[in-house]
């Protein structure tokens, strides 16, 4: 049986237009949740309304620039506005940029695209904390789902050393936020996939991804629903006890 504040949630998930996020999204509908979708493109958050197309006004859509301050600031206005006391935030957006479908090497990598993948794998999850910390304060509940990756567990195989980086320095994110909240009634976890068929495993050859493949021992790729399953289960009102840890979400290509 849900709780009341399972009952009464508005959740915010950025990336939500992708394969990964709209999964995300699609999950906390399903379990009656009011969702904030976020993302950088309009046309692609267009396409998501019309694909779920609910009938509830469940679903609202916002684009935002997850490292701007100012596009915070508007969502931490929508949730307040929210019927639903109790919120979630899904730190989903990330970018992984190739060069010909092949990540760039590290002494490649020019400055102006490291501090782009900086801003928006990092820097966005960190401005979205401090958005909406104030209001789970005030709720005192609040639960946190940063998205980190395999590559921030390995190094990464096929993302860059940017990516890689950010994504290793979001599990410290999220452990430092997990210490700070839990007195608030506030929960701070991450969640690392491995190759989801979905989003970025899309960008790159048949080839590759069957390459990759022959790494995961329950002989498939991931799937979306793999990934908001482990979203759901630390958003759950009920694994308050579950802080400042790393879900791995991989197949067993990784076992930590």
């Amino acid at each position: 049986m849900r709780t009341n504040q399972q009952q009464h949630r508005t959740a915010v998930v950025t990336g939500a237009a992708g394969g990964i996020g709209r999964g995300i999204v699609e999950s906390f509908l399903a379990s009656g949740d009011r969702v904030i979708a976020v993302d950088a493109s309009d046309s692609a958050l267009a396409d998501l309304r019309t694909a779920l197309d609910p009938q509830d006004g469940s679903l609202q859509t916002m684009r935002c620039d997850v490292a701007e301050p100012g596009d915070w600031k508007r969502i931490a206005e929508a949730v307040e506005a929210s019927p639903e006391p109790s919120a979630v935030l899904v730190n989903n957006a990330g970018i992984s940029p190739k060069r010909n479908g092949q990540k760039i090497p590290g002494d490649e990598i020019p400055l102006d695209e490291w501090m782009g993948v900086l801003s928006v794998n990092l820097t966005g999850p960190f401005l979205g904390i401090q958005a909406l910390a104030p209001h789970m304060k005030n709720a005192g509940f609040g639960r946190i789902v940063n998205m980190s990756s395999l590559a921030g567990r390995d190094g990464g195989r096929l993302g860059g050393v940017h990516y890689a980086a950010t994504k290793t320095g979001l599990l410290g994110l999220t452990r430092s936020f997990a210490r700070e909240l839990a007195p608030f009634g506030i929960t701070v976890n991450a969640i690392a996939p491995g190759r989801i068929d979905a989003g970025m495993a899309t960008g790159v050859s048949d080839e590759v991804n069957q390459n990759y493949l022959t790494r995961i021992p329950v002989g498939r790729l991931g799937h979306a629903n793999d990934v908001a399953q482990a979203v759901q289960y630390l958003a759950a009102a009920e694994n308050g006890f579950v802080t400042g840890v790393t879900v791995d979400v991989n197949g067993g290509s990784y076992m930590g």
